[in-house]
Parts: structure tokens; C-alpha cells; sequence
């Protein structure tokens, strides 16, 4: 085997001759593929049931774990109906079919000590249920998406191999206020690649949300 040249300050050499992924070329692959879905979202926004005087903006913030060297995160982001699959019976409102887009920010701890943030952009469909009724406070949610960050995940036990991860989310939340604008979800969000490349460890966060109108 050839061995690699000096590569002393050129840290994006050294990864090629090591085999390795550039983190900023597979984030790049990550954003197109990211771009593609806002992109296939846009129709259905345009079209969306009630348009934007429907759509609510959340925050939301979220951890691995409870423990001490868990990873944190925080997102802001928009809720958008979805004018998509109209045989779908809009009981919940226009938010029964809907774009979930966000930007967040992931703070991981190392095991050397160190810690390590990672900024994300995401994107997915979800699908809200309400069991008791339309007129029910409660709801269910299920969602499945796409999200991107500008670099490849540490947490120490946990390494990511690529940029760009598929996300699944299930939430149960709860609306009040006037016209039960404002709503509270607690969410379980799961990442991975789904094997595009190893090792694909994923990662599950925790997420409490709270949604207002836009």
C-alpha cells in the first residue's frame, strides 16, 4: 500500500488519502438532497388549505437522555398545511397533513472532555390525528423527513458516517388558548441513514414543543 504524503495543515488531504468522507462534501450531498424536499414541499404550500393564516411557528428543546453527558438540542421552526393527498379526511383541521421545517442546533459531549455543536436544517411530513374528535383538545402526530447538518455527529459513543440523516417522529400534544391556537407536544424524534453508509448508530431525542400562530 502506497503510503500517504505529508500532509501537515491539510486536514481535507489527509481524509482523502485516509479513505475518508470529507464532512463538508457530505454535507453538501445532504443539502441537495434536503433542497430537493423544500423544493417538492412548495407546490403543496402554495396550495395549502387555509394557506399561511393556518401555519404556527414552534420552538422546541431536547436531549438524548437525562443524564449529564447527554446531547442537547434546540429548534425553531414553521408548521405548514399540506395541500397534498386530498382523499385525506382533514378532521383535524388544516394542520392534518402538513410540512414541518426547521433549523436547530445540536451541543454533544465528547469523550476526551470536549463538546461539539452541529447546526441542522430539516424538513418532513407529518400527519396529525385527533382520537377523541375535531373538537378534541388532544392530538397524535407522525411525521417522516430529511435533515442535514453542516457537520459529521460526535457524541463520543455515538458517530455518525454522513451528514444527511432521514428522521421519524411521533408526538402526542395538547391545543389551548382562544380558538385553541397554542398548543404544547411532547415528541420522540429518532436519526439515521438507513444503512446508506456504516457505522449508522442513530440517535433518539426527547422534544417538548410549544406552538403559537404565524
Amino acid at each position: 500500500m502506497t503510503p500517504c504524503p505529508y500532509t501537515a495543515g491539510k486536514s481535507a488531504t489527509l481524509r482523502a488519502c485516509n479513505g475518508e468522507v470529507d464532512p463538508g462534501i457530505a454535507a453538501g450531498r445532504g443539502m441537495r438532497i434536503l433542497l430537493a424536499l423544500a423544493i417538492g414541499a412548495l407546490p403543496a404550500v402554495s396550495a395549502a388549505q387555509g394557506r399561511f393564516a393556518d401555519a404556527k411557528l414552534y420552538v422546541q428543546a431536547g436531549a438524548t437522555s437525562l443524564q449529564g453527558d447527554a446531547t442537547h438540542a434546540m429548534n425553531v421552526g414553521v408548521m405548514v398545511p399540506s395541500g397534498l393527498f386530498k382523499g385525506i379526511s382533514r378532521d383535524a383541521g388544516p394542520l392534518t397533513l402538513h410540512w414541518d421545517l426547521w433549523g436547530g442546533h445540536w451541543r454533544s459531549h465528547h469523550a476526551d472532555g470536549t463538546t461539539g455543536g452541529y447546526s441542522q436544517l430539516g424538513a418532513l411530513m407529518a400527519w396529525r390525528y385527533q382520537p377523541a374528535g375535531p373538537q378534541s383538545p388532544w392530538f397524535l402526530e407522525a411525521g417522516l423527513g430529511g435533515s442535514v447538518s453542516d457537520g459529521l455527529y460526535n457524541s463520543g459513543q455515538r458517530r455518525f458516517s454522513t451528514a444527511f440523516q432521514f428522521t421519524e417522529v411521533l408526538a402526542v400534544g395538547y391545543r389551548f388558548g382562544p380558538a385553541k391556537a397554542y398548543e404544547v407536544s411532547l415528541r420522540v424524534q429518532h436519526f439515521s441513514n438507513a444503512g446508506i453508509k456504516k457505522p449508522n448508530p442513530g440517535e433518539n431525542f426527547m422534544f417538548l414543543r410549544l406552538s403559537l400562530p404565524w
